[in-house]
Formats: structure tokens, sequence, C-alpha cells
């Protein structure tokens, strides 16, 4: 299993932007290996698609939660308690509040690896970073 961050997802759904290219095999390999998200990341997502058109919004974000090999994870005061705990750690490597969120979804399900593209991750010891984009 392997957590996929937001910028994954939005660059494989907007074909426009530049990243979409390098991230169609990572993701298709982490469709393949099963993918964890938690909820948090979905409404990341959706911020971002947020000003499409009714039904390809809810058609982009429907395919997404009803993945096969998708495992979706929800917010709750078990995760949020670890939340803080990765926000208050991690704060001074420039861990934000949804980042702490995937970092305690991902220590929680005993998951190492990370798709994105965002740099901070790469300071987090025991991670293993996925990052095809230059």
């Amino acid at each position: 299993m392997i957590y996929v961050d937001a910028n994954y997802w939005i660059y494989w759904f907007d074909q426009r932007l530049p990243e979409h290219k390098y991230v169609l095999k990572p993701m298709r390999e982490a469709l393949r290996e099963g993918i964890v998200l938690n909820v948090i990341t979905i409404i990341e997502v959706a911020h971002y698609l947020r000003n499409l058109a009714e039904k390809d919004f809810l058609d982009k974000l429907n395919k997404m939660q009803s993945l096969t090999s998708l495992e979706l994870v929800n917010l709750d005061t078990e995760l949020l308690k670890l939340a803080l705990e990765k926000l208050v750690r991690y704060a001074k490597v420039g861990i934000g509040g949804r980042d702490s969120v995937i970092l305690a979804t991902m220590q929680a399900l005993g998951i190492k690896r990370i798709a994105t593209h965002d740099k901070v991750f790469k300071q987090i010891k025991g991670l293993e970073v996925i990052d095809q984009i230059p």
C-alpha cells in the first residue's frame, strides 16, 4: 500500500498541467498496489477541482472514492490526536496541518511509502518518498 498525496491526484486529473505526464506511471503502479487516503486529502483534491462543472466534479471525485484498490480512512479522535503530535513534532521542518494528518494516517496503518511532489516529506525519517516529477 502507498499513500498518494493530493498533488499527485491533481496532476493526474488535470491534463493541462506540465506535471501530468510524470505522474501517469506512478499513479498506475499505485492503483495496482493499493492506495491509502484520508478524507482530508480528498477534500484537498476537491478544493482544486471545485470550479469544474458539477457533473465533471462529481464524476472525478466519485471515481476516486470508488476505486477498488482504495482504502479510505476517516478522521476520528484517535487519528486527530496522532496528527496533532505529528504537527508539533515536525512543524519546524515544514509539516502543516493537512500533512500531519497524512503522517498520522500512514503511521496508524503502517504505511511507509508516499507518492508526493511535496519536498517536506523527504525531511521525515523512515518515509520512502516516490516522486517522478523533475
